[in-house]
């Protein structure tokens, strides 16, 4: 179930976070792509990866390693261009936690807490993994791929 990422206590717990590794933290930052595979690697061990990706991803952040993904993989799963406008891509995103194939991703439109500007979000979950992040963007992606994959099946019948 989706919970909406509002906090970030969750950083405390970061491997990344960790007093023994602050001289690494430019390395989620980096242009050299061995570097960030280094940053990437940090965080497929740490035991907040998934609260650090849905953050990264709600919260629109397209520059450095989130979650174990870097610029690249996290525009693509927003389905946004480097200045963080909306565009239309070749392929749907495939689930930033687990890769399930874009099949495996459902979208809904979820109630927010009150208080904000806004009532009500679209939401993409991955039936395999679980993993769940609001995003406009992403869901109009899936949907776009699902509809598009309705219409070929029907265009065979």
């Amino acid at each position: 179930m989706w919970k909406p990422a509002n906090s970030l206590h969750w950083q405390r717990d970061a491997v990344c976070a960790d007093p023994q590794n602050k001289h690494l933290v430019d390395l989620f930052y980096s242009k050299n792509s061995t570097e960030k595979n280094m940053a990437k690697n940090m965080c497929f061990s740490c035991p907040v990866r998934k609260d650090c990706l849905q953050w990264a991803l709600e919260h629109r952040e397209i520059w450095g390693v989130w979650g174990g993904k870097d610029e690249i993989e996290l525009r693509r799963t927003l389905s946004v261009a480097y200045n963080g406008e909306e565009t239309r891509r070749n392929r749907p995103p495939n689930c930033p936690y687990c890769v399930a194939r874009p099949s495996k991703l459902e979208t809904s439109i979820e109630k927010l807490p009150p208080g904000g500007r806004w009532t009500r979000a679209k939401v993409v979950t991955c039936t395999e993994c679980g993993f769940a992040w609001r995003s406009r963007s992403s869901a109009n992606a899936v949907e776009k791929y699902k509809a598009e994959k309705e219409s070929r099946k029907n265009s065979k019948d």
